[in-house]
Formats: structure tokens, sequence, C-alpha cells
């Protein structure tokens, strides 16, 4: 096997292709003894897709030598459908051949759903991101940035985002009339109910909400979300995979 992979909750993966359908149609999977990575615009060259589920995010991983699959996201997230809440997920690739398996496991081993999906060829150059210094970072519950984007969307087509010591606020100005949410600092008990805000210097910039919202799509990987915005710089937004050790998806 060039690639024998076994993750504990099958679920960190189908949540990772929920969020990424929406953005991006084929994509090719980068395996490493590194772990998994994946670089993709979206099909309108607006977003860049950034995802990378470290070895230690598995149970176990073994990758003879890195390779690519070229997977549709669709079929992906119809296969990982079938996989229970507290299932397992083998995946299984040879080198050379054509599909890869995909094998879920029930709890308690009394239930096994094997499924093959084949692979595609994908043309993809890869990308270097620049390493971006953002002038504000800010940290908020994944689900309140969820809610705020499908909220605002009602309202107009783009979104402003105006971050400063005080809070950040999203306002947004359409047809029907004005609205804007603002979050202010606070601690709380959990983590992922804080809201913190780094600030160098304030920041306004604007962004389309279709894409907002798409990216918000997201929240079930993590409690919180960090966005990074700089006055000249695309708009960063960041998941942790439940947690960071596992890797993340921006």
């Amino acid at each position: 096997m060039a690639l024998e992979a076994r993750l504990q909750q099958a679920v960190l993966l189908k949540k990772v292709a929920d969020a990424m359908k929406d953005l991006c149609k084929d994509v090719n999977f980068d395996c490493s003894e590194k772990g998994i990575q994946v670089q993709s615009m979206d099909s309108s060259h607006v977003a860049l897709v950034s995802l990378l589920l470290r070895e230690s995010a598995f149970a176990d991983f073994k990758c003879d030598r890195p390779s690519s699959l070229g997977m549709n996201v669709d079929s992906l997230a119809k296969i990982l459908k079938m996989c229970g809440p507290s299932d397992a997920l083998k995946l299984r690739w040879q080198a050379e051949a054509d599909t890869v398996s995909f094998q879920c496991e029930g709890s308690d081993d009394d239930r096994i759903a094997e499924f093959d999906l084949k692979l595609m060829q994908i043309e993809s150059e890869h990308m270097e991101i620049p390493e971006q210094h953002y002038r504000v970072t800010a940290r908020l519950p994944s689900s309140e940035f969820q809610k705020i984007c499908r909220d605002l969307k009602e309202f107009g087509e783009t979104m402003q985002v105006k971050a400063s010591k005080e809070g950040i606020a999203f306002s947004v100005q359409g047809d029907l009339g004005a609205g804007n949410v603002m979050l202010k600092p606070r601690e709380a008990e959990k983590p992922e109910d804080k809201v913190t805000l780094t600030v160098h210097e304030p920041v306004t910039a604007t962004f389309a909400l279709r894409y907002l919202v798409n990216f918000s799509k997201a929240a079930p990987l993590c409690g919180s979300v960090e966005l990074g915005l700089g006055p000249d710089a695309p708009l960063l937004v960041k998941y942790d995979l439940e947690s960071s050790e596992n890797g993340h998806m921006q």
C-alpha cells in the first residue's frame, strides 16, 4: 500500500469535505509522511482553500511516497455521509491504482461499509502563499460568525468589516436599508466562547458576502474561527480541525 491511514473519528474528514464542497469541485489531496494537504482555488478564482490534516490527527498513518490523489469533493462528501457519528475510517490506496478505498467501521466493529472512489487527473499548479502580516487578528465563536454572515446576507451583497481595539463591526448596506453587528472583546470560561482581538492598527475592509457565507459553513470544524485582516491583504478565515494539533483549514 502506498497510502494507508486510519482516522479514529471519520466525522472529522466528513466536516472537511462538507466545508469544501461549495467552494471547490475537484481537488488534489497531496499525501506525504507529514499528512494530507490540499491547495485549491475556488471555481471563480477568488478564494484559495488550503487544508492541512497532520499525520498526528490519524490513529495510524503510513505514506510510502508523496502522491497526489485527485478527487471530486462532492463525491467524497457523499461517501463520508455513510459514516456514523462515532465511526472510524480507513483510507487505502495502492500505487498506480485508479481508485482509493474508504472503509467505515462502527464503534463495536459490528458494521463495516466499504466504498471505492474513482480518482481523477487534475491539473493544478502549486501556489506559494505569501506570508501575510495581518494588522488585525480576531478570534470569535465560529457559530456566531456564521450567524452574522447569514443574517447580513439578507440585506446586501457586500459586507464591511471594521476592526479596532474597541471591537469588530460587521456592516452591510442594501436596498432594504443598513444593518450592522458589533462584537466587543469578551472573556469566557470556554475558550471557544471568547472574543479576542489583536490590533496593530485599525482596519476597514469590504468583502463579498456570498463567499463569507460559504467560508462560514466550516463552523462545525471548530468552536472558534480566526479572522486575519489587513488594509490591502485578502481576508484570512481559519478554522482548526477541532484542535490545532490536528491541522487547519483556511
